[in-house]
């Protein structure tokens, strides 16, 4: 995806304009603050136990909940958790919709996939502050997928494109590896970009907010 597109992401994520808002200040300068920290974590990769309970539960119900459980976590800056989540929906979701011989397209389906969109970008973005940590997210992801079953539509019900969904996966695990420093600069690029454009917003906030607040005092 573009870098502008990333951006857009972001800008959705982190603010609504409303001039003179703390609110959405704070939370661009923590964005900020994340993006540069996280470029620096260096401890392994790892999940709460309480989103490795959850997830037993998730497995009982459509694939479209992990999502949701995804982006509640994400709200709560738990990246790795969330991380985790919306890959294994990802992944089940895959082999839902391609072994299903009864799958039929919700009706509200635009609506999820700009959700889900929306949701993975932000993941993502976050995730490639450290590919090294990226790829221990999709190696974890993976290893839960091939062992635990999904008891919503379980894998034997077609094992060969349950497998066949893994293989792609385990591809893409591959080519991060085998190309880390062409990702790690690019997405080193993308990041300083985005903290740039960030820093520009909070820029023109505090702007706006100058020019509120002496209009106000001169009223």
């Amino acid at each position: 995806m573009k870098i502008t597109s990333l951006i857009y992401v972001f800008t959705i994520l982190t603010v609504q304009i409303c001039f003179g808002q703390n609110k959405e200040l704070e939370r661009l300068k923590k964005l900020n603050k994340t993006l540069d920290s996280l470029s620096k974590l260096e401890r392994p990769f790892s999940i709460d136990s309480t989103t490795t309970t959850n997830v037993r539960q998730l497995d009982k119900g459509h694939p479209s909940k992990y999502f949701y459980a995804a982006m509640d976590i994400l709200n709560s800056n738990k990246y790795n958790d969330a991380a985790f989540l919306f890959y294994l929906g990802t992944l089940r979701y895959k082999f839902y919709n391609l072994a299903n011989p009864d799958y039929q397209a919700s009706e509200d389906g635009a609506y999820e996939a700009s959700l889900l969109n929306l949701i993975g970008e932000a993941i993502n973005i976050y995730l490639k502050t450290n590919i090294d940590n990226y790829i221990s997210a999709l190696k974890f992801t993976i290893d839960y997928y091939q062992k635990n079953d999904f008891f919503f539509f379980s894998k034997h019900n077609n094992k060969e494109k349950h497998e066949q969904i893994a293989n792609k996966f385990l591809n893409t695990i591959s080519d991060l590896e085998s190309n880390k420093i062409t990702y790690k600069k690019k997405w080193d690029n993308d990041i300083k970009l985005i903290i740039h454009n960030n820093n520009e917003m909070i820029d023109y906030i505090n702007k706006k907010t100058l020019e509120q607040e002496a209009k106000f005092n001169k009223n």
